[in-house]
């Protein structure tokens, strides 16, 4: 259904239809980057239209936990680019603060994503409310649609500066990314690759409720 995608815009593909092996780097690492922030956004948009229609309690604990697993990401994400990938680039490039709006940024959907994480891990399946939980991704998805959006940007601007050390940078960076949670120690990547599998699960329900 194409309400699935929103309201929180996916973002254009850097690349689509290119040869894979003949990308530029720069194209290559911003093509990847976009692939994991489009998941965060289906992920997110996901919850968004779940949310208003779940009544069980074990449907309610499940969401619960789905939004939780989702904020643990966003904040493994971007601790991973602050500390790992952004001080690289501008190690490479000898530009001092290039990624700094996009650092900027984070800060400005943080507060936002603390509020949901903190609704999913405390509230109890009798007290929930999906509109509630609907308000709170309303007052911090738009800036982080747009700081999503805006560092595929900033990364394809690096085409003028040395692509093969930053393309290992990058995926050195992924491949620590793909170790496993740093941030939530008690889940595995497998649970939470289960628990993401079961909202897509949850959308196609929803939608053949929906029509």
């Amino acid at each position: 259904a194409s309400w699935a995608d929103a309201p929180f815009t996916l973002i254009p593909t850097p690349g689509r239809g290119e040869n894979l092996n003949k990308l530029d780097d720069a194209v290559f690492i911003a093509r990847e980057m976009a692939n994991a922030h489009n998941g965060m956004l289906r992920a997110l948009n996901s919850i968004y239209q779940q949310c208003i229609f779940v009544k069980e309690p074990k449907d309610v604990k499940d969401l619960l936990l789905y939004a939780t697993f989702w904020c643990d990401w966003i904040h493994e994400h971007h601790e991973g680019e602050e500390t790992l990938f952004f001080p690289r680039v501008e190690e490479i490039t000898g530009e001092e603060g290039l990624m700094e709006v996009n650092v900027a940024q984070h800060h400005t959907f943080m507060g936002g994503l603390e509020e949901l994480q903190k609704y999913a891990k405390e509230t109890k399946a009798e007290e929930y409310d999906g509109m509630k939980l609907r308000g709170i991704i309303d007052s911090f998805g738009g800036n982080l649609t747009k700081h999503l959006a805006e560092e595929i940007e900033t990364l394809l601007g690096l085409k003028i500066h040395d692509g093969p050390a930053l393309k290992k940078a990058f995926m050195g960076f992924d491949e620590e990314m793909r170790k496993g949670d740093k941030v939530n120690k008690t889940c595995s990547f497998e649970v939470g690759v289960l628990i993401f599998s079961r909202a897509y699960c949850f959308q196609l329900s929803l939608a053949r409720l929906t029509g």
